[in-house]
């Protein structure tokens, strides 16, 4: 099985982001998680096949639900 996270990409995300998702992720409801299980192994294929602009535009609805999630929990 494969990780998900590798040290080697900090030029990627840093420890700062990475701490940012977490703390996101625990806010977001269970259906905010459920859409994020289904979008990050996306995101993983995306980024081993090299399409780095599909990448990007996956993190950015990702944040997107993240922070719509913190949002909703306010």
């Amino acid at each position: 099985m494969r990780a998900f996270f590798n040290p080697d990409l900090d030029a990627i995300a840093d420890e700062e982001d990475v701490a940012e998702f977490r703390l996101g992720l625990e806010t977001v409801g269970e259906e905010h998680r459920r859409i994020l299980m289904i979008l990050v192994p996306k995101l993983v294929a995306l980024q081993d096949r090299g399409d780095s602009a599909g990448a990007l535009r996956l993190i950015a609805e990702i944040k997107r639900i993240v922070v719509q999630g913190e949002a909703l929990s306010h």
